[in-house]
């Protein structure tokens, strides 16, 4: 379990640290690719755990490789924090405050999109309310 989440750990923050390579941030604007990273990250999270709990149970690799391995890795609460705080810094509380709510909002709704859809992939398995 170790090693899957190592593994996918390795490939997450590679591919974050590509990311922000090929799409800097510019100083006044949005940190498109952090905001980009983090509302893919509630999507696939949302799809892919729904999937694996729903069909394989949470001791399944998928989860440690992927959700927590790779999810873990490619999403980032801490350069999300950091880029706030820089908009702040320098005099972009507007840009700040529309970083904070489109990423928060984009990530509840896009997690919510899907699990939502990995629910509708597999409809014999549907959990839409509680017990």
């Amino acid at each position: 379990m170790i090693t899957a989440i190592g593994a996918g750990g390795f490939l997450g923050s590679l591919g974050r640290y590509e990311l922000a390579l090929a799409w800097p941030a510019r100083s006044a604007g949005l940190p498109w690719s952090t905001f980009a990273v983090n509302a893919s990250g509630s999507f696939l999270l949302g799809l892919v755990l729904t999937m694996v709990l729903e069909r394989w149970g949470p001791e399944h690799l998928a989860r440690s490789f992927f959700c927590v391995g790779v999810l873990g890795a490619w999403t980032t609460m801490s350069t999300f924090a950091v880029e706030t705080d820089l908009l702040l810094r320098d005099g972009h509380p507007g840009v700040a405050a529309a970083y904070v709510a489109g990423t928060v909002g984009a990530g509840l709704a896009l997690a919510w999109l899907g699990i939502t859809l990995a629910r509708v992939l597999d409809p014999e398995r549907m959990r839409w309310a509680s017990p």
